[in-house]
C-alpha cells in the first residue's frame, strides 16, 4: 500500500507532538510506503500529480493515481492556495481524507452552525451594530475571525469595543463569529478526536494562563464525555462521515460545542499518552480499511 501525506514543511513540525508525523511513522512501521508533499508541489498535466518526496528524501513527479490514499494535513488558514490545492486533489481518483470537497464546503467555525442547539449563544455577522447588541445582551463575549486557528485571532470582549469590532470586521465588511464568553474555559477546553463516526479519544486542555486553551499553551488532562457532549457526537459522527469527513477534532467548553476542526486536527500524541493507547495505529488501521474498500 502506498500513501501520500500533504502537509506543511516537515522541518517546521515537532516530532514529539505532531499528529501527522505520528501517523506517518506508524504507517511505515506497518509496511506502508509513505510519500510527502507540500501544497506547492501539487500539479496537473494530463492528470493530477505531486512532486512527492519518499522517506529517503528523494523527490519525483508522481501521478496521484499511484497512491491508495492521500491524507490532507495542511494547516490553516484556509486561503486561496489551500482552496486551489483541494481542487487539484479532487481531480485524482484516489481517496482523500478528509474529502477535498468537504474542506472547500465547510469553514471550521461555520460547520457547527447546523448543530447550534449544542453551541453557546452564537452570532455570525459583519454588521457592528448587530455585534454590539449581542455583546450587550450577553455581557462578555469572544470574537473570532472565521479563518483563525489554534486560538489565533480570538479576543475577549468585556464591553462593546468599537475599535476591536471594526478591526475584526474590516469596518463591517467581513463576517466574524461572536460567542458568549464561557467562564468554564478556565477549567479547560475539551478536545474530542473523532475517527469515522466514533470517538477516538479526548483531552481537557487547561490554560496555563489566560483563556486561550490549546495544546500549545495548556496542560493536557484526562477527561470523560458528558451526556450532552456524547449526544452531540452521536449526531455529528454520522453526519461528518456522510460528507467525507473521517478525522476531526471537536472542541467543547462547559459542555458547549464551539468548533469542529477538519483541516488538520491535532492531539493524538497527547491523548495516546493520557489514555495509554496507540491512536496513530488506530488511525492507520481505519484508513487502511477505507483504502481497501
Amino acid at each position: 500500500m502506498k500513501w501520500l501525506v500533504v502537509l506543511d514543511p516537515i522541518d517546521g513540525l515537532k516530532p514529539k507532538t505532531d499528529t501527522s508525523l505520528a501517523v506517518m511513522a506508524r504507517a511505515r512501521e506497518r509496511g506502508i510506503e509513505v510519500d510527502t508533499a507540500t501544497i506547492e508541489l501539487l500539479y496537473f498535466e494530463q492528470g493530477a500529480g505531486a512532486v512527492a518526496c519518499d522517506r529517503d528524501n528523494r523527490s519525483k513527479p508522481t501521478p496521484l493515481g499511484e497512491y491508495d490514499l492521500i491524507f490532507m494535513r495542511k494547516e490553516p488558514p484556509y486561503d486561496l492556495r489551500f482552496h486551489y490545492a483541494t481542487q487539484l486533489l479532487s481531480l485524482g481518483n484516489t481517496l482523500v481524507l478528509n474529502s477535498p470537497s468537504a474542506l472547500r464546503n465547510f469553514n471550521e467555525k461555520l460547520i457547527a452552525l447546523p448543530f447550534v442547539r449544542y453551541m453557546p449563544p452564537t452570532l455570525v455577522a459583519s454588521n457592528p451594530t448587530l455585534i454590539a447588541d449581542f455583546v450587550k445582551r450577553h455581557g462578555q463575549a469572544v470574537i473570532k475571525s472565521l479563518d483563525s486557528f489554534q486560538g489565533k485571532s480570538v479576543q475577549k470582549l468585556d464591553h462593546v469595543d468599537a475599535d476591536l469590532i471594526a478591526s475584526f470586521t474590516g469596518d463591517g465588511s467581513r463576517p466574524v463569529m461572536v460567542q458568549k464568553f464561557l467562564e468554564a474555559v478556565f477549567d479547560g477546553d475539551k478536545r474530542v478526536l473523532v475517527l469515522g463516526d466514533r470517538v477516538l479519544g479526548a483531552a481537557l486542555r487547561k490554560p496555563v494562563r489566560g483563556y486561550h486553551a490549546n495544546f500549545a499553551n495548556s496542560e493536557a488532562l484526562r477527561t470523560e464525555l458528558s451526556e450532552r457532549e456524547q449526544a452531540a457526537l452521536d449526531e455529528l459522527g454520522p453526519w461528518m462521515v456522510s460528507r467525507g469527513i473521517h478525522f476531526a477534532g471537536l472542541d467543547f467548553i462547559g459542555g458547549y460545542l464551539t468548533e469542529i476542526n477538519i483541516t488538520c486536527p491535532t492531539g493524538i500524541v497527547q491523548v495516546s499518552e493520557l489514555e495509554g493507547r496507540d491512536l496513530a495505529g488506530e488511525i492507520v488501521d481505519y484508513f487502511s480499511d477505507l483504502a481497501r474498500g
